[in-house]
């Protein structure tokens, strides 16, 4: 049995094991995201990291260059005599809790701490740690973060007082984004603005106080 694999995780390896076989050598970042109807290629990317990091395949930085170094999950399926895994709505997998990703409930921040480029450390003031199931929190493991939302709620959005918003930290933003603002040390979520002209990064505040973009809403966690 394939352990540690998302439902998505084990589909993809599958398909590419099938892909290998048929064609001689393996798919292609583009075309696994048409098998899977994936819009981007980061949201390909995500996935095969997953699977090089849990020892199922390596690949390069190159087109086809995905290797399998684990046997067909199926083909262990059989011997074992299991049958094909069921995965719940939480995420469960054979009453075993999916790997997830830890990411920091931060509640208070004064400013960004800039690392290069886009990338930069929140300064503030960490609550606890959230796990979040990886194919939510997967685009955002790179020094992302999570954000409870205020007792106001987002203006103008379907946001409600206590949802959790994960943030995929970055400097700039194109407008209409979802994204969160730093001000004189508050964060506000809003959209970036609207602008009749050809949709262009927005650059974070100049002065150092705000506002300035410090990352964007990419996913919604809500308790009912």
């Amino acid at each position: 049995m394939a352990k540690g694999l998302t439902e998505k995780q084990r589909k993809i390896l599958e398909y590419i094991i099938d892909f290998q076989k048929g064609n001689g050598f393996p798919p292609t970042i583009r075309e696994l995201g048409d098998a899977f109807q994936i819009g981007s290629l980061r949201g390909v990317t995500v996935h095969l990291d997953a699977l090089v990091r849990k020892g199922f395949m390596t690949r390069e930085r190159t087109s086809r260059s995905i290797r399998i170094t684990a046997p067909d999950p199926r083909e262990q399926d059989r011997q074992t005599g299991t049958a094909p895994t069921a995965y719940g709505a939480n995420g469960t997998r054979g009453g075993r809790q999916e790997p997830g990703v830890r990411l920091p409930l931060v509640r208070h921040t004064g400013s960004p701490a800039a690392l290069g480029g886009d990338k930069f450390a929140l300064e503030g003031e960490i609550e606890r740690y959230v796990t979040l199931p990886e194919e939510i929190a997967a685009p955002a493991t790179d020094n992302g973060f999570v954000i409870r939302v205020g007792a106001t709620g987002v203006f103008g959005e379907p946001i409600l007082p206590g949802d959790l918003l994960v943030v995929r930290p970055q400097r700039t933003a194109v407008a209409g984004e979802l994204v969160v603002m730093l001000s004189y040390g508050d964060m506000t979520v809003t959209r970036a603005a609207n602008t009749e002209a050809t949709p262009s990064p927005i650059e974070a505040g100049l002065d150092g106080i705000g506002p300035e973009v410090i990352g964007r809403v990419i996913a919604l966690v809500r308790r009912y």
